[in-house]
């Protein structure tokens, strides 16, 4: 038995997959490291990158699957889901056997699990579409914070870039301590370091007061309705949401 470690790229995610099924062992765990004890009948294998693999993975996907199939593995590589890489090889042995049609076999479990993810995901998404909070930094440039539970920056960055294509901004995911930066023409995910972090959000500026104001002024105390409010904007998001900071 054996456990695929990759670089936490998606071109990592698949070679490791092309590995996978050409191993003659049985595969345990594909995945970036873990710390969890190795047992006398488990060894790691680390995977080198390989643009050849990825790419013979991913256009086995497209040919015999779809693209969307595609669009559903690259969604549940950006989920925080523990075991994606297992899940997805076990998905494309049967999306290779069934074709197309893997996505009418809504009662197997890997299908259902992809779905689920997929479903996950994309509400986060959604969700961050309306919790994503900027400030002015200097007056040149709008700065925000998150936390999300799923690598979604790449899936938000286009709404942002759309709404607000002719200002400066950065959307920070500072779990994972990467930014998306966009500069009026085009946006690319960066990493983040910690001191530039603490800068960035230890400012303050007149519209953060200005939003909290607002938020207090419209609140009608008699229909304060906390358990409706964690439900619709869940209790996990609140620090990075300007009204909700004192």
């Amino acid at each position: 038995m054996i456990k695929l470690i990759f670089d936490d790229s998606f071109e990592g995610f698949l070679t490791a997959i092309y590995d996978a099924f050409y191993s003659k062992e049985e595969i345990t765990y594909i995945g970036v490291e873990d710390n969890s004890d190795l047992d006398m009948l488990t060894r790691k294998i680390y995977i080198e990158t390989d643009i050849n693999k990825y790419r013979k993975v991913k256009d086995a996907i497209v040919c015999k699957i779809d693209p969307l199939a595609l669009n559903k593995i690259y969604t549940l590589y950006l989920s925080s889901y523990t075991n994606k890489g297992l899940l997805c090889y076990k998905y494309l042995k049967l999306g290779f056997k069934y074709g197309s049609d893997i996505h009418k076999h809504l009662y197997l479990n890997e299908v259902k699990d992809v779905n689920l993810i997929e479903r996950r995901v994309t509400y986060e998404v959604h969700r961050f579409t309306g919790f994503v909070r900027f400030s002015i930094i200097n007056k040149k440039f709008l700065y925000a914070s998150i936390e999300p539970d799923h690598n979604i920056l790449e899936l938000l960055s286009p709404h942002f870039a759309d709404r607000f294509n002719n200002e400066y901004w950065i959307i920070h995911d500072v779990k994972r301590n990467i930014a998306s930066i966009y500069n009026k023409v085009s946006w690319e995910i960066t990493e983040m370091n910690d001191d530039m972090y603490a800068y960035l959000k230890s400012h303050n500026d007149e519209f953060e007061d200005l939003w909290r104001s607002y938020f207090k002024s419209t609140t009608i105390k008699e229909r304060l309705n906390p358990k409706l409010q964690r439900k619709s904007m869940p209790k996990r998001y609140w620090k990075n949401l300007t009204e909700m900071q004192e």
